[in-house]
């Protein structure tokens, strides 16, 4: 049977498409190397594999335009890949590795990782504890709070308890879950306000308020960490106009939004970007990004992306996107091999002794 290294994709979120873009870009730089095998999750849920799983135009109609297209699934407990072929699932492929390229939801909050880690398979994104605390961005500030890393004033609440009393204008409203600025509101006022947390109400279960850092600049940074090295990327700023970036702004966009800089903030910038994916225990290709208010000279760790799009490749000067993921894989088969000398299991004389002192059940 076929081992291969999954690229996994798409997904149930409102970050799909952009999911879709970030795996495109990676079969595009591993072109020619067949141990890759792309698996792309529609927005149904269902997990898929088809023939021509590279070309873009598949995906405005996947259903119609996917060539020789099966079903798949992960037979649980074991590292191999099933494929639904004749009306049941036949095994398809040994799995080496998976290339997390899925953002957002189901992906990048920790429930693939956790699907993975009941498959013995080894992958390159945050284990499950760490993805949903990371994807969490009220649980991840209470976190960097607790350790002294300085980030915006924030509270965050569920719709049975909603604490507008505590909010001081202006601030940033957004779903406590999502990313690529879906659903984020700037507000000055409390209609304003009000409107914002019914928005994001819509997107996601918990809502998170923060203090709106004036004289903003934006920055990002990732690290990788390979081989026991922590590789950090150079620092961006994302040139914003002094506004929040929209889905649009972002993905919408022919202007480039990031400029390279190397200052005594860029190294600061490095130090949290490390101290943070040290401190969340992070694998794979992370991104943090950066608030810093200009005229007060405050740096502030706004949010984290576990698996940023593109993989943040762009970020990293002397490092193509191939040798990234190459990278990552490698890194992910690593940790693997140590997780694996653990001990899992436990010897135990707890059954026969229920057995022979257990209460009998009543009929």
């Amino acid at each position: 049977m076929k081992e291969k290294t999954l690229i996994l994709y798409g997904g149930k979120s409102v970050e799909h498409d952009i999911s879709i873009i970030t795996a495109l870009q990676v079969q595009r730089a591993l072109s020619g190397m067949d141990e890759f095998l792309p698996i792309y999750i529609d927005k149904s849920g269902n997990w898929w594999t088809a023939e021509n799983l590279a070309e873009q135009s598949i995906y405005a109609d996947f259903n119609r335009l996917a060539k020789k297209k099966y079903q798949v699934s992960f037979l649980l407990g074991k590292n191999i890949l099933l494929k639904k072929k004749g009306g049941k699932f036949v095994e398809f492929a040994n799995v080496s590795a998976v290339l997390n390229c899925c953002h957002g939801n189901v992906g990048e909050d920790g429930a693939v990782a956790g699907i993975l880690k009941a498959c013995d398979i080894p992958h390159t994104s945050a284990s499950t504890l760490s993805a949903s605390l990371c994807m969490n961005k009220g649980l991840f500030k209470d976190v960097l709070k607790a350790n002294d890393i300085p980030t915006p004033e924030y509270i965050y609440f569920d719709k049975e308890n909603i604490k507008t009393k505590k909010i001081k204008l202006p601030v940033v409203v957004k779903p406590c879950s999502l990313g690529s600025s879906i659903g984020v509101s700037k507000c000055t006022n409390f209609d304003e306000l009000s409107k914002a947390i019914d928005l994001a109400f819509n997107f996601d279960n918990y809502v998170i308020v923060e203090k709106l850092v004036e004289n903003l600049r934006e920055f990002n940074c990732a690290c990788l960490m390979y081989k026991d090295e922590f590789l950090l990327s150079n620092v961006t700023e994302v040139e914003n106009d002094g506004k929040i970036f929209s889905f649009d702004d972002k993905y919408l966009s022919t202007t480039s939004k990031n400029k390279e800089t190397a200052s005594v903030l860029a190294r600061k910038i490095k130090a949290l970007t490390l101290k943070v994916y040290k401190l969340f225990s992070l694998s794979g290709i992370v991104r943090v990004d950066f608030l810093y208010d200009e005229k007060k000279d405050e740096l502030y760790v706004n949010e984290i992306n576990t698996i940023p799009g593109s993989l943040a490749f762009y970020l990293f000067k002397d490092f193509s996107l191939k040798d990234l993921v190459l990278a990552a894989v490698e890194q992910c088969k690593i940790d693997k091999i140590k997780d694996d000398k653990l001990i899992k299991t436990f010897e135990s004389d707890a059954i026969e002794f229920f057995s022979k002192n257990a209460p009998t059940a009543k009929k």
